[in-house]
């Protein structure tokens, strides 16, 4: 296992700001397990004056302990506390510098004592100066968006900056295995995706296909069943939320076909995929330029998607260690998967990260797809004067293809009807023979060799 510490720049430099400036200080941390908020925050502690405390699921009376005997450590005497203004009074009269106090799972906290936010607000309108940054950290997304965050809650307009600390993208994942060129970067990123827990386990002096049986095939193994394992933390129906992702892994986009694949009312749905949009596991999108029309719903997570196509479905065979059918078909259809992925990760990032800033100065105005009567274009960029046409295939082509593939966009493009006075088409595929460079431009017509311009990028290059 890696252990790598990437990416995370901006949410470190808010922590700075905030461990810099004057008075108390609150700091809401929270996004789904395994994303990094523990590592971030162990990161900048390490060096600080701070206090770090975990919780867990238990009574009131057993976390308080447990916190009274962190700060009796800290501060070489023996107290024991049962309310939380109680320890931060406490740090306030024992400590003349600045301290940072970190709650982590704070969820747990607040199940055990519900005065827990209440207690904490009146303390920081009473003492305002105080020097103490505390930070209130958890996995636990909708309990931090709903109860803790909202315009109701105590602590509402009280602290000073929140981090929702979401999947890291696919340049920066890469990291954690740098000796991967660009190909085999992209079928990783398509089966383990941005969450820095799963990456690390990524050994790339092994092939990808070995990562995917040591590290999700097999029975007991890391990811072998973390898609279910955060499902169970985050929601209370687990099986009803585990049905429609497997509807939309099945091909399934349109929501009453999840609906009525899932058992669940088109009605009431709305309300489960809301709470999986919040997890960063799917994504509603519609058509741009349309007026209604029925949404489509994508996993927008990699793993989920890997883990809803290839693991399910084969739990049969894998619980009893029948692994080597499941890899043969994997390794058979990687590339489908890794091109369903590719066409989510261009609309998402690669099209601001790479694309756009190397073919003409654009003020976005919004990024999606567009579709109509059987016909699509994989992603549109739209800005005030100029609009983007983009088709990805994660595939070899020459230039004929290539400018075959154009023809067809430019055609699609006016029937859209999201034409502008100036007009990109863009071919992104896994490699172009015949271009001279990556990114190539003869006109209005634009070929990207995504080989050769994220091996430019690839974290050797940066050593």
């Amino acid at each position: 296992m890696r252990e790598v510490f990437v990416d995370r720049a901006v949410e470190l430099s808010v922590l700075e700001r905030e461990y810099k400036s004057n008075g108390f200080r609150l700091v809401v941390v929270y996004g789904r397990r395994r994303i990094g908020k523990t590592y971030l925050l162990r990161f900048f502690t390490n060096g600080r004056d701070s206090i770090y405390f975990t919780a867990i699921e238990s009574s009131k009376e057993i976390l308080y302990e447990e916190l009274s005997r962190i700060i009796s450590r800290r501060f070489n005497v023996n107290v024991l506390f049962n309310r939380i203004d109680d320890v931060l009074d406490f740090i306030r009269k024992n400590t003349s510098s600045r301290i940072v106090l970190v709650l982590d799972e704070f969820q747990y906290l607040v199940r055990a004592d519900h005065e827990i936010p209440s207690r904490i607000q009146r303390f920081i309108d009473e003492n305002p100066g105080v020097s103490i940054l505390l930070i209130i950290c958890g996995s636990a997304v909708s309990f931090f968006e709903k109860e803790l965050l909202g315009y109701r809650a105590p602590l509402f307009g009280r602290r000073t900056a929140t981090l929702r600390l979401r999947p890291m993208k696919f340049l920066d994942v890469w990291c954690f295995y740098p000796r991967y060129n660009a190909v085999d970067a992209l079928r990783t990123y398509s089966i383990f995706g941005g969450t820095p827990a799963y990456a690390r386990y990524v050994d790339d002096s092994k092939s990808v296909i070995d990562n995917i049986v040591e590290n999700v095939l097999k029975k007991g193994s890391y990811l072998y069943s973390e898609a279910i394992d955060l499902l169970r933390q985050e929601v209370r129906e687990t099986s009803t939320y585990s049905s429609i992702l497997n509807a939309i892994a099945l091909g399934y986009t349109k929501v009453s076909e999840i609906a009525s694949l899932a058992g669940i009312s088109s009605k009431t749905i709305s309300k489960y995929l809301q709470l999986l949009e919040q997890l960063d596991i799917i994504e509603r999108i519609r058509s741009l330029g349309r007026r209604g029309g029925e949404a489509r719903v994508e996993i927008i997570d990699p793993y989920f998607l890997f883990w809803y196509k290839y693991v399910k479905p084969n739990l049969s065979y894998l619980e009893l260690d029948i692994v080597d059918p499941v890899k043969k078909r994997i390794r058979e259809e990687i590339d489908l998967h890794v091109a369903q992925v590719l066409e989510t990760l261009a609309r998402r990032e690669l099209v601001y990260d790479i694309l756009v800033p190397r073919i003409t100065p654009l003020k976005l105005v919004e990024v999606g797809k567009w579709w109509y009567k059987g016909e699509e274009i994989d992603v549109v960029v739209r800005g005030k004067e100029k609009t983007v046409f983009i088709e990805v295939k994660w595939s070899d082509l020459d230039l004929r293809e290539a400018d075959r593939i154009l023809d067809k966009l430019e055609d699609k493009a006016l029937d859209s009807k999201l034409m502008k006075p100036q007009n990109y088409y863009v071919v992104m595929a896994r490699s172009i023979s015949g271009t001279n460079k990556p990114v190539e431009i003869q006109d209005s017509r634009v070929y990207v060799d995504l080989s050769r311009i994220l091996e430019q990028l690839s974290p050797a290059k940066k050593k």
